[in-house]
């Protein structure tokens, strides 16, 4: 690895430095020079931090603006180094976290980031400032890579590799004999004599006390939200426990511990979801709204479920700023849009959003119902369970031990003088019973249902054993939903068409193949997946004479396809339109119409 040769011995990087580089890179010309050199002689920001905040045009593609990570990157190959950009999922902190103390590695702001037999990669933000390389290296008995990193980033990375670590090993130093007891009080769920044990230590709680284990729980909240993780999956396995976080629909792990700091970790879960510490026989469902490190708020529901190994636990996270008054996230072409408006905006009638787990109904339905929410509206929900709380709405818990299903839920709304109803789910016949009749009587209802697509949903509410007249009387739209995930726009990539797939997508469909299309690649931007984030992919029905005069009760899936193609736009075809835009892929499409 080339090593930039010390110019005046070891010393700080100025944005002289920076600034030739990017002469020499052709990205700053002469007048420009002069202007970086009296605007940056005035900041004290470190140099790195000044050039990522520049916006500079590729020169090998006309119009393109560099991103800071491209642009760092040249920069960093122009003094014979490698920019490098973190995936903190990659990095295993417990085995860099034991190279150098954290008040060492915080005084030469450097942060080593993996390990392995021969090497040891260490980040810094200082290239021409490298007397420390010897001392690691007789330390750690292993050849120094260096690269190079902006300096925010390796104090955000500081923080997360040694504060975790901290925590875990003040985890492990407290399993002495008191640990050890509260431990084993904890596993056998003697919850009265572990509160003593805690009275007795003075205070140091399992619950709120235990700094230690407040941050783990902090860090693991932080940084699933970082990551744009949609679930945090805490498992029990052999001998050991594992931490897994849901990534645009993929479970990635990120960290393994042992199992005693497992449990630990997942009491603590426990507690603050108000979910009964002892009861380890049952699932358990709870709910926590936790502060983010910058301030703004998420909200979490718990599952619980017991294992061969333990207690495994879920976390699902809410973000409450995507279910606002925005329904852009859908996605909606024109006629679209202006077809949900008018079936949201009805004094009455029956609007129901399909779509298996995980495809964004329950966001569709918030905001669906924000917009529609004001002052003088009554609107009421039932669910199970309340997933983001809404000052707006008048929201109610399921429980089917004392009888409150949904059926009995609704019953109890038409004598609060509701103007729109919200129902969780139809899941049997007594619930559709009773959103069809709350309809039919000058209500708006939403619902959902787990179906395979729009038309299905007709079919499943006639499974159900409900009349086809009655269905017809009271169903005015259906929104079936998927999400697919989105390609990166920094390495996404044109190609031609593949026929074969096209037509397989279609499966009869009119709608013209493009002659290009894109493919994921994979980037330091996108953590080399090609994707970054999910979009929606969907089919609006609404149900108009023409689709009514299909729906009979012996009707099926095929006939209502033959019978109502061309009426509305399918999710095959919205998927090829999203594919023709280069949001996504044909691969990504074909996953979900099947």
């Amino acid at each position: 690895m080339a090593i930039p040769q010390f110019q005046n011995g070891d010393r700080l990087l100025t944005y002289r430095d920076v600034l030739d580089a990017l002469i020499l890179l052709g990205h700053v010309s002469k007048s420009e020079e002069e202007r970086c050199h009296k605007s940056w002689s005035l900041v004290k920001e470190h140099p790195l931090i000044l050039l990522s905040a520049l916006t500079l045009t590729d020169k090998k593609i006309p119009l393109k603006k560099l991103t800071s990570d491209e642009l760092m990157a040249q920069v960093a190959e122009s003094w014979g180094l490698i920019y490098h950009r973190v995936d903190l999922l990659k990095v295993s902190l417990e085995a860099v976290g034991s190279i150098m103390p954290y008040a060492y590695a915080e005084r030469l702001g450097i942060v080593p980031i993996e390990i392995d037999q021969h090497r040891v990669v260490i980040l810094t933000s200082e290239p021409y400032s490298l007397s420390w390389m010897d001392e690691i290296k007789s330390l750690v008995k292993r050849n120094i890579e260096i690269r190079i990193s902006s300096p925010k980033q390796i104090k955000h990375l500081l923080n997360e590799i040694y504060v975790v670590q901290k925590a875990f090993k003040a985890m492990a130093r407290d399993q002495g004999q008191a640990g050890a007891d509260r431990l084993r009080l904890l596993k056998q769920g003697k919850v009265d004599e572990l509160d003593t044990l805690i009275l007795k230590s003075k205070g140091r709680s399992l619950q709120a006390q235990d700094g230690y284990v407040g941050k783990i729980v902090d860090w693991l909240i932080n940084f699933a939200t970082l990551e744009r993780a949609s679930d945090i999956h805490i498992e029990p396995k052999k001998g050991m426990g594992q931490i897994r976080f849901r990534v645009d629909g993929d479970l990635r792990t990120v960290y393994r511990l042992d199992p005693e700091a497992m449990l630990m970790v997942t009491a603590r879960f426990k507690i603050l979801g108000e979910m009964k510490l002892d009861e380890k026989r049952r699932p358990q469902d709870g709910g926590l709204k936790h502060t983010l490190s910058n301030g703004k708020q998420v909200e979490m529901r718990l599952s619980t479920l017991p294992t061969n190994f333990g207690e495994k636990l879920v976390v699902r996270i809410f973000d409450k700023s995507v279910a606002g008054h925005d329904l852009s996230f859908i996605g909606f072409n024109e006629d679209d849009m202006r077809t949900w408006i008018d079936l949201i905006t009805q004094p009455q009638g029956l609007v129901l959003v399909t779509g298996p787990t995980g495809s964004g109904k329950t966001t569709t339905l918030y905001t669906t119902l924000n917009k529609v929410a004001s002052p003088d509206v009554n609107v009421c929900t039932a669910e199970d369970p309340i997933e983001m709380e809404v000052d707006a709405f008048n929201q109610v818990q399921i429980n089917n031990q004392i009888g409150l299903t949904f059926a009995e839920c609704i019953r109890s709304f038409l004598r609060q003088d509701p103007d729109i109803i919200m129902v969780g789910e139809i899941r049997d016949f007594d619930t559709g019973e009773m959103a069809i009749q709350s309809s039919l009587t000058g209500h708006l209802v939403f619902s959902t249902l787990h179906t395979n697509g729009a038309l299905a949903t007709i079919q499943r509410l006639i499974d159900l054993g409900l009349p086809s007249f009655l269905i017809n009387s009271s169903l005015t739209g259906i929104l079936a939903q998927r999400l697919v995930k989105r390609l990166c726009s920094h390495c996404k990539k044109q190609v031609p068409t593949d026929k074969n797939k096209w037509e397989t997508l279609m499966d009869g469909e009119k709608l013209t193949m493009p002659e290009t299309c894109f493919e994921a690649v994979g980037c330091e931007e996108c953590k080399n997946t090609g994707y970054a984030g999910r979009l929606c992919v969907y089919e609006l029905v609404k149900i108009d004479d023409r689709i009514k005069k299909v729906i009979h009760t012996k009707v099926d899936i095929t006939e209502l396809r033959e019978k109502t193609r061309g009426l509305y736009s399918s999710i095959r075809q919205n998927g090829g339109r999203k594919i023709i835009s280069g949001e996504t892929s044909i691969e990504e499409v074909l996953k979900i119409v099947y």
